[in-house]
């Protein structure tokens, strides 16, 4: 017996740590996350013993940041699909 490819009844399944709950606590973790890097940033510039270690916390609010878009566009993408 072949199974119907195209049930009415059929919903995407998630993992757990794909679901809305956990993405938001990422993008909350995560904007956390950006503000002490800029903290960091303003903190660094202020002195000029720091000033060439300032790529650090520049490369972590970027990805920060970028982490934050891609998950907010994931979440919305799927609500706007339910």
């Amino acid at each position: 017996m072949q199974l119907d490819q195209n049930p009415f009844f059929r919903k995407t399944i998630t993992s757990w740590y794909d679901s809305n709950f956990v993405c938001r606590t990422i993008i909350i973790i995560m904007i956390f996350i950006f503000a002490f890097a800029i903290a960091g940033i303003i903190v660094g510039s202020g002195n000029p013993h720091f000033r060439e270690h300032l790529w650090f916390p520049a490369f972590l609010a970027f990805l920060s940041l970028i982490l934050v878009i891609k998950i907010f566009l994931r979440v919305k993408q799927r609500s706007k699909n339910n």
